[in-house]
């Protein structure tokens, strides 16, 4: 899609949505990211109370529009164009969507619940993750607070297992696990996985760059890396990975592609690689834990809530020291002794997110969402053209 059609398609998306509340007329609107934030200003006959939730806010709806190619685009106005394609007044354009000279949809619902809430109504998927965005992103300064909506999750299935059954059922998941990858049958070897986007955000480019390094100075090391490269330190993974194949024959599995690894299979690995830069709440630490597999990565966002040996960013903007830290804590963790290690494991399957706690922490949003809302008659909000 061009960024005209891209930009054509959110402002459907979006009038869609309000049109869909105008008909059902919700007491609250929920929404997810940007996708959907303009939503609301579609709506100036009625106002909404309104809670945003934060799953990644790393992706904002930021759309370039500086060097659109389109012949209406050249000849007319860049607040009068998208005022048009998005059936929203200039003022209400440059008020709601702009922030810091950029086109940003996430803005639009920050900027409705400062105005209609006193910023009541922002949430993210973890306590930390919303401590975190409050400290470091300029689009939140001036909110009263982020409110955590930590996910849930059900409880692992053998949650009171003992760690004699965990190893029992370790080197049965072990076993198929190499079978499955092509691996070497090795039941002494100390499987590291990684399964997801391979994109800059989950650190895969630091994987790649230790991978060679792990394999030659940990013997008994196996590894499991699978994903679809998504950005370009993605493919900067994938070139670097795919020719230590051959290399390391039968002790690293690459999968460039979207890979689906059986619940049962996962149980095989030794830990579960976490070295994400950025990371709201994370399912993978959960998904492994739960099987009784550690973690092995980054403290950062909704990371470091499972068991598991984690590191610190103490510099972000030096690739160098994060290279290090990653490196520091795959050595210690592989060098765990046993009965710490499985300690460790069967703690992490012990882990609980109930839904209850989601669920009175989402009434609790909702709450001061209504509460703080100001009637339609206090404020107006007068965005359609």
């Amino acid at each position: 899609m061009t960024k005209v059609q891209v930009l054509r398609y959110f402002s459907l998306w979006n009038q869609s949505v309000a049109a869909l509340m105008r008909q059902l007329e919700p007491d609250i609107y929920h929404c997810m990211d940007y996708h959907a934030a303009l939503a609301p200003l579609y709506l100036p006959e009625k106002p909404i109370p309104m809670i945003l939730v934060l799953h990644n806010a790393d992706y904002m709806g930021v759309i370039e529009t500086d060097f659109i190619n389109d012949r209406f685009w050249k000849t007319t106005s860049t607040m009068r164009r998208l005022s048009l394609v998005f059936n929203l007044r200039i003022r209400a354009i440059r008020k709601y969507v702009l922030f810091e000279g950029r086109f940003n949809m996430l803005k639009a619902g920050v900027a409705y619940i400062k105005e209609m809430q006193n910023g009541h109504g922002v949430c993210a998927v973890s306590a930390n993750y919303a401590a975190e965005l409050k400290r470091e992103r300029m689009l939140f300064r001036g909110l009263p607070n982020i409110l955590p909506l930590d996910n849930a999750t059900d409880p692992a299935d053998d949650q009171g297992t003992g760690t004699k059954e965990l190893k029992k059922r370790r080197y049965a998941a072990k076993a198929a696990l190499q079978k499955r990858c092509s691996l070497n049958e090795d039941p002494g070897a100390k499987i590291l996985i990684f399964i997801g986007r391979w994109v800059k955000q989950k650190g895969v480019d630091h994987i790649a760059m230790l991978t060679e390094e792990i394999l030659r100075s940990q013997q008994n090391v196996q590894m499991v890396l699978a994903g679809p490269p998504d950005d370009p330190f993605g493919l900067y993974a994938q070139e670097m990975l795919v020719p230590l194949k051959v290399k390391f024959e039968g002790r690293l599995f690459v999968c460039t592609e979207f890979f689906c690894l059986e619940k049962e299979l996962r149980r095989g690995a030794h830990l579960c690689f976490t070295p994400s830069c950025s990371e709201p709440f994370g399912y993978v630490d959960v998904e492994f834990g739960l099987l009784g597999v550690p973690s092995v990565g980054c403290a950062i966002g909704g990371l470091g809530k499972m068991p598991g040996v984690y590191f610190r960013q103490q510099n972000a903007d030096s690739p160098h020291m994060l290279l290090e830290a990653f490196h520091c804590a795959v050595d210690y963790a592989l060098d765990m002794p046993d009965e710490e290690y499985w300690q460790m494991a069967k703690a992490a399957t012990r882990a609980e997110f109930p839904f209850i706690i989601w669920k009175e922490n989402l009434k609790e949003a909702y709450h001061l969402a209504l509460t703080h809302f100001k009637d339609a008659a206090t404020v107006v909000v007068t965005a359609c053209t």
